[in-house]
């Protein structure tokens, strides 16, 4: 059993929870601290001119996983009209070795944006009316309308890693005589909520951020540049997540591989449909309890022994298009993946058949390794990884062939921790959807894989809802 996806997803909501950028013009630095531990630093620059702001920012956050560099860089530059209204942005995301160039820009009442990665290259637009913001200029946002103890309200914010725009709420919950690098300032608290997500920022009448944290552990304060940019000798290891991110049960599942029908009790959830139903789960019951959480029970069942009818492929339907498309995490139109792909299933036109096929070259050749890749190419060079390597490669090569391919985010038993693990694994369409684990080597997954989302692009802020809150037990038939 190895280590979940939960490392990349904690790196894209700390940048989101801990990014928001100062109102103030000028330099900014916070240091980044996990469970007291320092992993890296955030810089920020604003330079107000006549006709607006350039703001300037980097977040580097230095991790180690079995002596493989894990570092993640966020570098972006936005420009804003006098208004505050954002003109266009640049960002570049280098995680763990990997590049990704993500630009917006306003033209009209349209945003344009361009996604562009290694073996990827997409512009898509969407509505900019109503206005929505980034991370350079909500918090600006929010101090122009006024920093009055009390005060709430909902602005429409764009996490810029996914294009995806979700509503913010805050709540201003008053003022505070902060003490910071021995210093007393004056701070507004102001209480953030955006998909699950909660975070407290702690900010001057004229902008400037001074402390922020998350409910997950996360925390950054400002430091002088000197101190910011220092991380000491020894380098986090991505390990230490894996105990935060547990979810123990009170009595230990055995041969949870064999695993054929459970029913589990889920406590904490925000809401009563957070956990969804298919093929092979079904809610037996969900009620709201006195905290204001619901509590839900979901019965889950293992995947078939084989699909009850057969089909060919490639599959044509447009039903199925989007679980065909490629991204930037999943290239199933590089050359090196259709090469692949046409290798592995020859002549075959069965798409179980084939499916199985990739299933079992994925897993006898990726490495089981506590090292995360960020895209399916990084997976196929550096043949190892965990759970998310082996998912992303097993999707670029079905769909390369034309297999409609979901991946799925959830839970999975390991015996070696004594609970529930974040897991990634996909799904085929092969006349049903079947869910099968190429890092566990299954055509059939058990019945301890719960499913909690299928969103690729999304499941980073989404599983938030989830990860140091969720608790869950057996439910004794």
């Amino acid at each position: 059993m190895f280590p979940p996806k939960v490392l990349r997803y904690l790196f894209l909501s700390l940048f989101y929870l801990l990014y928001a950028l100062p109102a103030f013009a000028g330099d900014h630095w916070l240091g980044i601290y996990f469970k007291d531990k320092k992993i890296g630093f955030t810089h920020s620059q604003t330079v107000a001119g006549p006709k607006g702001k350039t703001v300037t920012s980097k977040t580097y956050l230095r991790m180690s996983s079995e002596g493989i560099d894990q570092s993640t860089t966020f570098t972006q530059t936005s420009h804003l009209n006098a208004k505050g209204t954002l003109i266009d942005f640049s960002l570049l995301q280098e995680i763990m070795g990997s590049r990704q160039r993500i630009q917006g820009r306003v033209e009209g009442d349209r945003f344009i944006y361009r996604v562009r990665g290694e073996g990827f290259d997409r512009e898509r637009s969407l509505s900019f009316v109503p206005e929505f913001f980034i991370s350079a200029n909500y918090i600006d946002k929010i101090v122009r309308e006024g920093l009055v103890p009390g005060r709430k309200g909902e602005l429409p914010l764009m996490t810029e890693s996914f294009q995806m725009l979700s509503p913010l709420k805050y709540d201003i919950q008053g003022q505070e005589l902060l003490e910071i690098q021995g210093e007393k300032r004056e701070t507004y608290i102001i209480y953030q909520n955006m998909s699950g997500m909660e975070s407290r920022t702690w900010i001057t009448a004229d902008g400037e951020i001074l402390k922020e944290t998350t409910g997950n552990g996360f925390n950054s304060i400002w430091e002088p540049e000197g101190k910011a940019k220092d991380l000491g000798d020894e380098i986090f290891s991505v390990s230490s997540f894996i105990t935060f991110s547990l979810v123990k049960i009170a009595k230990p599942i055995k041969n949870p591989r064999e695993l054929k029908s459970q029913t589990f009790q889920f406590r904490q959830l925000s809401r009563a449909d957070l956990i969804p139903e298919d093929h092979r789960q079904k809610i037996i019951h969900s009620q709201k309890v006195e905290d204001g959480s619901h509590t839900t029970i979901v019965q889950v069942d293992a995947e078939l022994e084989e699909p009850t009818k057969k089909i060919k492929f490639p599959v044509t339907d447009p039903a199925f298009s989007r679980y065909l498309e490629d991204s930037p995490q999943v290239q199933s139109n590089h050359a090196m993946i259709r090469a692949l792909g046409k290798e592995l299933v020859e002549d075959n036109s069965d798409a179980w058949k084939a499916a199985k096929d990739i299933n079992l070259w994925v897993d006898s050749n990726l490495e089981k390794a506590l090292v995360d890749s960020a895209t399916a190419l990084d997976a196929l060079r550096n043949r190892r990884g965990e759970c998310q390597s082996h998912t992303y490669l097993f999707a670029a090569i079905a769909r390369s062939v034309g297999i409609p391919t979901k991946i799925v985010n959830g839970l999975v038993y390991s015996e070696k921790d004594g609970g529930f693990l974040y897991h990634a694994w996909p799904e085929v369409y092969v006349g049903e959807w079947r869910a099968l684990d190429p890092t566990l080597g299954q055509n059939r997954v058990d019945a301890s894989h719960i499913k909690l989302l299928e969103e690729e692009e999304t499941a980073p802020i989404r599983l938030m809802e989830f990860i140091g809150k969720v608790k869950m037990e057996v439910v004794e038939k």
